[in-house]
């Protein structure tokens, strides 16, 4: 997955396999392991219209989802290509990127003197040796496993 948003059709074959009573919980581990394949993430969340899909027909799932895939950090959800969960996702999601934009300007005009902004990138410089640190010793816990 290229970026932060992706739209995929998956494919619920898998599922068909079991009896119908255990179909929609195969479906939901499929959509998982797919999710976590192509996206490498630890974490996935399944929106509530995907479950509601899945459930609308009760034994009778359908064959393939249409799904879009948003990424943030370590976390990916899982929508409805043309839902609704989606549209207003994005757009609480602007939202709150308007806020934090409006909430930043006036703490720049607060930093005049040089003292702070050269304690600002001290501690900027030490997170990302921080955060480099942390990246090598996960890389060094995959290899051993």
């Amino acid at each position: 997955m290229k970026g932060e948003q992706a739209e995929y059709t998956i494919g619920l074959r898998n599922a068909f396999m079991f009896p119908p009573k255990k179909r929609i919980r195969k479906a939901l581990n499929v959509i998982n392991r797919f999710v976590k394949k192509h996206t490498r993430a630890k974490e996935t969340n399944i929106s509530n219209e995907v479950n509601e899909e899945l459930h609308k027909n009760s034994k009778n799932i359908p064959r393939r989802v249409n799904v879009v895939l948003l990424k943030e950090n370590d976390k990916v959800t899982v929508f409805l290509q043309n839902g609704k969960q989606l549209k207003a996702y994005l757009e609480q999601k602007a939202k709150d990127k308007k806020k934090k934009e409006t909430e930043k300007k006036p703490k720049e005009d607060k930093k005049e003197t040089k003292k702070e902004a050269e304690e600002d990138q001290e501690k900027k410089e030490k997170l990302e040796e921080k955060k480099a640190k942390e990246t090598v010793a996960k890389a060094i816990e995959m290899k051993r496993k």
